[in-house]
């Protein structure tokens, strides 16, 4: 019984000194927030394909989804959230996070980018050029854009001549310019306060994009849509610095090989593509009126328009060589 008893525990021993020497494969939990729905373009067709790539193709992470302002509801803190290290990874608006982001004004320039690929991809080489500021204390994963922004009327115009006196909403400050630059009387606001002054009567139109539209449920209150590139709306999906620092090199790899240019090009695409499915559905259903404009009426407006380009040079540090370089990169792509 004694001789038993000691090889029993040689044998325990033996099997402690090999457990303790196996690998042990712990999972490093990323939480990602947004303020916006699963079932956003963003989310739906941008991030979770691109945290699913990454819990695919590496063990060291596990990516997961708290949707919906789970984290932290407003827009305007989505950027001093992840900076905060309260969610590991979110999508910011850099329009949200006034004064953060300079440059990031050049993608809301209008009849500058003329669909959300060129915007995406020309958001990401600008970073990688160092020219975009702004990013203390987070790790850029990935830089996407919504197709452009359209014109919906409430009151119908039949060109942009037309606006004169109108009420408009504006996105932001750019925007504002652009409108008041056409003698329009321009107005900021929210998504909820543009509706409700589009059913009050008070607003004769909004820029505004195709999806933001469907998503804020714009179209009923609108009769009809000018199909102009009046500038894009940038987004950034950023990563906490420290989080970042403590993944493994495996890990960063994977990250950023769906992340980067290959983000760029699906979520340009993607918001094409639903874009186009909404404006084609509006098509069919024929009771909005589509206000179409020729190459030549585009580049004519878009000309009028370099005023509001020359004022956003002037006012942004080291604008002039991040708007330069913006049109270089769109010039080769359109090559």
């Amino acid at each position: 019984k004694e001789y038993a008893m000691k090889n029993l525990k040689t044998l325990m021993a033996a099997i402690a000194v090999l457990l303790t020497s196996l690998p042990v494969f712990a999972q490093d939990l990323v939480k990602i927030g947004t303020f916006v729905p699963e079932k956003s373009v963003g989310v739906a067709h941008v991030i979770k394909p691109w945290m699913e790539a990454v819990n695919t193709q590496t063990d060291s992470v596990q990516m997961k989804g708290f949707w919906g302002g789970t984290l932290g509801k407003s827009p305007f803190k989505q950027f001093e959230l992840v900076q905060n290290g309260v969610m590991d990874v979110s999508w910011v608006l850099p329009a949200y996070t006034a004064g953060q982001f300079p440059e990031m004004g050049v993608f809301e320039l209008p009849f500058l980018f003329r669909t959300a690929e060129e915007a995406s991809v020309v958001g990401w080489k600008l970073h990688e050029q160092g020219l975009l500021t702004g990013f203390d204390g987070v790790h850029v994963i990935g830089f996407f854009a919504a197709e452009p922004n359209a014109l919906f009327m409430k009151t119908k115009a039949k060109d942009l001549s037309a606006l004169k006196n109108m009420k408009i909403r504006a996105v932001g400050g750019i925007h504002a310019s652009w409108l008041e630059s056409l003698g329009a009387a321009s107005e900021t606001l929210s998504s909820a306060e543009m509706n409700e002054a589009l059913n009050r009567g008070t607003l004769d139109g909004a820029v505004q994009g195709w999806t933001g539209m469907r998503t804020f449920k714009s179209l009923a209150l609108v009769d009809q849509a000018h199909a102009v590139p009046a500038g894009a709306i940038p987004f950034l999906l950023l990563m906490n610095q420290s989080k970042w620092d403590s993944l493994s090199s495996d890990a960063q790899g994977k990250i950023m090989e769906h992340g980067g240019l290959s983000m760029a090009k699906m979520g340009g695409g993607a918001y094409t593509a639903v874009g186009e499915k909404i404006r084609a559905s509006v098509i069919d259903e024929g009771r909005i009126e589509m206000v179409e404009y020729s190459d030549e009426q585009i580049n004519q407006w878009g000309e009028a328009a370099k005023s509001v380009h020359q004022a956003w040079i002037s006012a942004t540090p080291n604008g002039q060589v991040v708007y330069d370089a913006a049109v270089a990169a769109l010039t080769e792509m359109r090559k």
